[in-house]
């Protein structure tokens, strides 16, 4: 009794269609060796965040001056912009640090002006009128010293 030859050629055609199947598998889902490039790249030096983190802190003060933000919400933005700030120019994440750490991470100007913006941030009863724009004004610009004074 013989075997009809179309039962090897099939079995053979079945692992190698298997084998392909594999192979497109494994080949479209790895990971290619490059990134996707953008067209264009905005150019990072430290003139262009630095303008950046001066707008972003000209808006917040703007908007405390037209009533839009209160004096809680402006030195929240006012830390964040700072905090922000820091790690594009340094990559240290100083969104979440306590005060102690930034001073420990010898950010000397930085803990200056976020400890200026605790009270703002944190006192349970925060004053508005004069004063409170007076203290928004000055966060404001220990906030541009930070950022304007960064070497």
């Amino acid at each position: 009794m013989s075997y009809s030859i179309w039962w090897p050629i099939l079995g053979t055609a079945l692992i190698l269609l298997c084998l392909g199947w594999v192979g497109w598998v494994w080949l479209s889902t790895r990971a290619s060796n490059h990134a996707d490039i953008p067209g264009f790249i905005p150019s990072r030096t430290r003139d262009t965040i630095q303008r950046k983190y001066l707008a972003l802190i000209d808006s917040v003060q703007d908007g405390y001056d037209a009533g839009r933000l209160g004096e809680r919400e402006s030195h929240r933005e006012l830390s964040a912009a700072v905090r922000s700030f820091v790690f594009e120019m340094t990559g240290i994440k100083a969104a979440n640090m306590t005060l102690a750490e930034l001073r420990q991470r010898q950010l000397p100007l930085v803990a200056e002006a976020v400890a200026g913006f605790y009270p703002g941030e944190f006192a349970p009863n925060i004053s508005s009128g004069p004063d409170g724009q007076a203290y928004v004004g000055a966060s404001a610009n220990a906030a541009r010293t930070v950022v304007a004074t960064w070497s």
